[in-house]
């Protein structure tokens, strides 16, 4: 209570507390009584469902927008930390208290018990939407997060695992008072106008959006772009391999594998799209290299990147299944690119490269003084040139694909935000 008082800069002029500990009496200048009650109601969120504890609860409770595999393994994870024994050091701190899909939401304010998370996922992987879950409601998206709002949480935080343009959703997270953690990246990598507004909007309300997962997975971007800036250095350029996807195919082609069993074995693997040119047509990468380029203030928008697709023009408007049947339509031609490399002691790469005037995204030839040479599979590779790092550039070089690889990465911004 005091806190909260002095949060609100109001002084306190005098205390008494009884001897039972059940009552506690202060007294504040009459033009502070309106502001002093207002702090006290906010921080013991009277106004809302289940209201009394302090916001500064034991746990930071959180709401996943989004339950696919990310969202899945994610929730595994906080399942296996909320337990007697908790693991990964969540236990009394991390709560899932609500997951949100397209149709409904599941909510449990005491947190959603590891069980339930398991029952969830099973039946969530088998089609079956969050509203006909046990205990499940139906809801679009939008109405979720405002009956969550209405409720009592600890220091809440709205995780968007989704694929989805979800600017809306986390504009009214921020203003619902919610801390927001995002592995999507459409809403960092739209128009700039949005994109600043929804900082500022960030920064206004007093609230954090973390974004380390949104490009490379797991891997410390922004915190090495950080960590170089606050050193006093200038980032010049990065320079990057951000497709586990795209990098698998290329590496099964460079082995001698065709490019059509390539991708067919990576979309068993679970590591593309549902429709791999989603994929292909390098327009994930593209919105990952216009969201590092808003790093080193790069003013353009997102028409302003160039990407090159890697999807035949012949075959982008096909169904999914017409294209699929026709992909080893392209086989020949990507064993010759494949073997052109190899003749000049080079490989293929698909790298986007960003300054802070261009951005670029395609397939590139690249010989062995590469860094990217050497990369394998899903791994994603990301270089700064700095000019302390000019002559040789500061690497970072880890897996970039699959859910538990992006959870792990959602999770480390999550932990930050409850430390």
């Amino acid at each position: 209570m005091f806190a909260a008082l002095a949060e609100a800069k109001i002084n306190i002029v005098a205390i008494a507390q009884g001897s039972s500990e059940l009552n506690i009496s202060f007294v504040v200048a009459a033009k502070d009584v309106g502001a002093a009650q207002r702090a006290v109601h906010g921080a013991f969120q009277l106004s809302k469902i289940g209201g009394g504890a302090a916001a500064r609860a034991a746990h930071t409770d959180t709401v996943l927008l989004g339950f696919g595999q990310i969202g899945r393994a994610l929730a595994k994870i906080m399942a296996q930390g909320n337990g007697k024994n908790g693991k990964n050091g969540m236990r009394s701190k991390l709560r899932l208290v609500a997951a949100i899909d397209r149709r409904g939401f599941v909510f449990d304010p005491n947190g959603l018990p590891p069980r339930v998370v398991a029952a969830l996922s099973a039946a969530k992987q088998k089609g079956t939407s969050l509203a006909e879950a046990p205990g499940g409601r139906a809801a679009a998206p939008a109405d979720a997060l405002a009956a969550l709002a209405e409720h009592a949480l600890g220091d809440p935080i709205l995780v968007d695992v989704t694929a989805d343009e979800s600017t809306p959703l986390i504009r009214q997270a921020l203003g619902a008072g919610m801390d927001v953690v995002l592995a999507n990246k459409r809403p960092i990598s739209g128009p700039r106008a949005e994109s600043e507004a929804l900082a500022a909007l960030a920064e206004s309300a007093g609230r954090r959006l973390l974004t380390e997962a949104t490009v490379g997975a797991g891997l410390p971007i922004f915190d090495t772009h950080r960590k170089l800036v606050e050193s006093g250095d200038r980032v010049l350029k990065i320079e990057g391999c951000l497709s586990g996807t795209l990098g698998f195919v290329l590496t099964e082609v460079e082995k001698g594998r065709s490019f059509s069993a390539a991708l067919g074995r990576a979309m068993e693997l679970g590591y593309t799209e549902p429709d791999p040119r989603d994929d292909l047509s390098g327009i994930d990468v593209g919105r990952k290299a216009l969201i590092l380029g808003r790093l080193l203030a790069f003013a353009g928008e997102p028409t302003d990147v160039a990407v090159e697709s890697l999807v035949p023009e012949s075959m982008k408007a096909l169904p999914r299944e017409a294209f699929l049947a026709r992909l080893a339509d392209v086989d020949a031609d990507w064993s010759r690119r494949a073997a052109s490399a190899k003749a000049k002691g080079a490989t293929l790469r698909y790298v986007a490269t960003v300054t802070k005037d261009r951005i670029s995204v395609g397939l590139r030839v690249v010989d062995r003084a590469s860094p990217f040479y050497g990369l394998k599979g899903t791994d994603n590779q990301v270089a700064f040139t700095t000019s302390r790092y000019r002559k040789n550039p500061l690497v970072i070089t880890g897996p970039g694909a699959g859910p538990a690889v992006t959870a792990a990465g959602v999770l480390n911004d999550m932990l930050r935000v409850s430390g």
